[in-house]
């Protein structure tokens, strides 16, 4: 399948800050459709902060959120969403007293009533062990089946942008190869995904491009192959971590 590499989603002069502390300076970034785009970065490098700048979540001070022609920047999470920007957060943030049928329907009640129905199967397709669950308590379910949930919920709006934070966060390794196809194939269906991960090897098997941002700044801009075949160029230890219990193999 030919995909095209236009960014879908353009960031530029991104300047964030928390309180009176800038955390991103300057960042510069281009997510194409079609695609998977890896950032990785250490704990504090300022990934959720991106994250929450993306889904309208957190007013930027300074620079550019662009989606195709259309400015994002500042606009409000329900407008974000409504543009096409779906966000999975670091957490699995469910309603856990929901069921997984309510959770889902929660997550497209803002759709227009002839897309919810559609939005729901398409996610069911991707994460079809949800049905076995569907009236499940979310707070019943397993951390692996809880994040195909939060999945389900942001893929349910056939977005074109999805961004991901730290998908591999606390799941087994088995899980982790469960989900990440799913993005694979999210984007070969023309979607641009951002997968945001502490964990190098995970996002860099699915991505064509990569970026590290370290100190709230983008440190490297390139392709996955290019850090994958010189992991020098990762330039820290804890992206080089291979001890099974510190990340998934």
């Amino acid at each position: 399948m030919t995909v095209t590499t236009a960014p879908a989603l353009h960031v530029e002069g991104l300047r964030v800050a928390r309180g009176t502390r800038t955390v991103l300076h300057d960042v510069r970034l281009d997510i194409p459709a079609g695609e998977v785009t890896a950032l990785l970065g250490p704990n504090g490098a300022g990934k959720s902060t991106l994250v929450l700048a993306l889904g309208g979540i957190l007013r930027p001070t300074g620079g550019r959120i662009l989606l195709g022609e259309r400015e994002l920047t500042g606009r409000r999470p329900e407008k974000v969403r409504a543009a096409g920007v779906a966000v999975v957060p670091e957490g699995r943030r469910l309603l856990p007293s929901l069921t997984v049928r309510d959770n889902l329907h929660a997550a497209v009640y803002s759709l227009g009533r002839e897309a919810r129905r559609p939005g729901v199967e398409y996610a069911l397709q991707l994460f079809p062990e949800l049905r076995q669950r569907w009236h499940t308590p979310a707070r019943a379910l397993s951390g692996g089946q809880q994040q195909m949930v939060v999945l389900a919920q942001a893929l349910a709006s056939r977005p074109s942008v999805l961004v991901v934070d730290e998908l591999s966060l606390g799941l087994a390794p088995v899980v982790v190869k469960r989900l990440t196809p799913v993005l694979a194939d999210v984007a070969a269906a023309g979607t641009a995904v951002l997968l945001i991960e502490q964990f190098a090897h995970v996002a860099l098997a699915l991505a064509t491009t990569a970026h590290i941002l370290e100190g709230g700044r983008i440190r490297f801009s390139g392709t996955a192959q290019e850090l994958k075949d010189n992991p020098d160029k990762l330039s820290a230890a804890y992206l080089l971590r291979t001890n099974a219990e510190d990340s998934p193999s």
